[in-house]
């Protein structure tokens, strides 16, 4: 997905929000802001949102001398995701499909994003998303492909931001039930509020899968400047899972089979997924609808 001429704004709401976390010093904000504004200005408007996002983030960081201005929310989303889990785990128990219950529970707590969205209802959303109907439902062909794989089977999870990876570990723990053998990747620093391998092990998720870091500071999964290890992972890998929008951002037009699992925070990301997938334009207008989309690069393995 290519940067498009609406993220030059959203590149500037974040800076001024990020700048307001990480100092009170309004000129120190100020400078932020000017400064960004003139790189935004010379961006390669061919490189997707993340990417782009790299170098406004480290001009926050810079000017500010914050390098992690999330890192006090990361560890409320954390904890308010880890005191959600028993009630989860419960309904998951409960549950005809107890993997496609932990998988809506994972995209519901997508929501948790500050990237796109400054203000949001995580305990709303997390009820609304065992009713909810997707807006884009590949479900079955996801639930098909996992069931098909033998034990072992190899999967790539790419997760997305903390707090919601508490979420994730009710699907990777289902997985991992199933005789499967996961993969988490999670970004090398910080970035956002993006997991790092520190919220990994909130959750325990060290203790049923791999971790492994991307080797990046981006806010998706830009492969050409990702790890060796993270990029042998994803050609070898029998199933990708990938979570939020940054990852879909910079995943959305590569050649491998991806299963993209999102809630959708923004017109621009919507009118693009609702342009490869064949989806009305209206039926993802960025208002925070459920999707799990099967990407199917070159395999073409549509039922």
């Amino acid at each position: 997905m290519k940067t498009a001429l609406e993220c030059m704004a959203c590149y500037l709401r974040q800076t001024l929000q990020v700048s307001r976390i990480a100092t009170d010093d309004e000129t120190l904000q100020l400078a932020a802001l000017r400064r960004v504004a003139g790189i935004i200005t010379a961006l390669d408007m061919e490189l997707t949102p993340p990417e782009n996002s790299v170098a406004v983030y480290e001009a926050i960081a810079d000017i500010t001398g914050c390098r992690d201005p999330y890192l006090n929310l990361k560890e409320q989303s954390n904890r308010a995701a880890l005191a959600m889990l028993p009630e989860c785990e419960k309904k998951i128990a409960g549950s005809a499909d107890p993997l496609m219950t932990a998988l809506r529970f994972a995209i519901g707590g997508n929501i948790i994003d500050y990237g796109a969205m400054h203000s949001f209802d995580v305990d709303a959303a997390m009820e609304g998303c065992l009713k909810s109907t997707f807006s884009l439902d590949h479900s079955a062909e996801l639930l098909q492909k996992l069931h098909g794989l033998g034990k072992n089977g190899r999967i790539l999870y790419l997760a997305d931001n903390s707090g919601e990876i508490v979420y994730d570990s009710l699907v990777i723990r289902e997985l991992v039930d199933m005789g499967l053998s996961v993969t988490v990747a999670v970004k090398s620093g910080p970035i956002i509020n993006d997991a790092l391998r520190a919220d990994a092990g909130v959750c325990g998720l060290q203790e049923i899968a791999r971790v492994i870091e991307n080797g990046t500071c981006c806010p998706g999964t830009p492969l050409q400047s990702c790890s060796q290890e993270l990029q042998q992972e994803f050609y070898e890998a029998d199933l990708i899972i990938s979570k939020g929008q940054g990852n879909f951002e910079t995943l959305s037009e590569t050649d491998v089979e991806i299963f993209f699992l999102l809630t959708i925070k923004c017109s621009v990301v919507g009118a693009h997924l609702a342009q490869i997938s064949g989806t009305p334009e209206d039926a993802l207008s960025g208002a925070g609808e459920l999707v799990l989309y099967h990407h199917r690069g070159n395999k073409q393995s549509h039922a």
